[in-house]
């Protein structure tokens, strides 16, 4: 159950989308003061009851595709953490490669978004307690799909741009964010430190992704 919540989080938020062993805090001034853990709590109960009730229900895939990725875009920092998944990789690249980066992350956040629906039919939320951590509050939640065991998920929440925003997903001890920096960043060392290996890898797991 956890492996199968794992992927398809992951493939949701692809956040996440992820900073390296160092102690991760925020690169740029957009980050402020972190919610209070009412606040924080009260933010995942509401955006978990948004999604919940996109999938589970009326209208085809393509209006709830819509409607998810903007909510997605709404309570997700995907632009910070897609920077923060290429990790120093950033300083690497160069600005055309920047601008290519963040619109694939983008494209295949939205198109996970697309083809994860299915996996989400049926999925229920329950709220707990949030708790400080290292980069935000921390908001427990259960999620609990039919037949299946509950998986508990943890979701970081920070002050982004002003607002309370999803910065990392924890499910079963399992950072998704330091996951996908992991995997990012083992794709570039495996081509001499070349963010375009990266960038190759990401198109060809998007046409994948849109020819299946």
């Amino acid at each position: 159950m956890a492996a199968y919540f794992r992927r398809v989080l992951l493939g949701a938020f692809a956040v996440m989308p992820v900073l390296a062993t160092a102690p991760i805090i925020a690169a740029t001034s957009a980050y402020a003061a972190s919610p209070s853990a009412s606040a924080a709590k009260t933010f995942i109960n509401d955006s978990g009851q948004k999604l919940v009730g996109i999938i589970n229900g009326p209208g085809s895939t393509s209006e709830k595709s819509a409607r998810l990725r903007a909510l997605v875009n709404n309570i997700v920092a995907v632009d910070q953490i897609g920077k923060f998944v290429l990790g120093r990789y950033w300083q690497v690249a160069t600005p055309a490669q920047r601008s290519e980066y963040m619109q694939l992350f983008h494209q295949t956040l939205a198109y996970n978004i697309t083809t994860q629906i299915r996996a989400y039919k049926g999925v229920t939320f329950t709220t707990g307690r949030a708790t400080p951590g290292p980069e935000g509050e921390m908001v427990s939640t259960e999620v609990s799909r039919q037949g299946q065991s509950p998986a508990h998920v943890q979701w970081v929440v920070d002050t982004v741009g002003g607002q309370p925003k999803i910065v990392d997903v924890v499910v079963e001890g399992t950072s998704l964010r330091v996951t996908e920096r992991s995997e990012y960043s083992s794709v570039i060392n495996d081509h001499g430190g070349q963010v375009s290996a990266l960038l190759d890898a990401m198109k060809q797991q998007l046409a994948r992704m849109q020819a299946g």
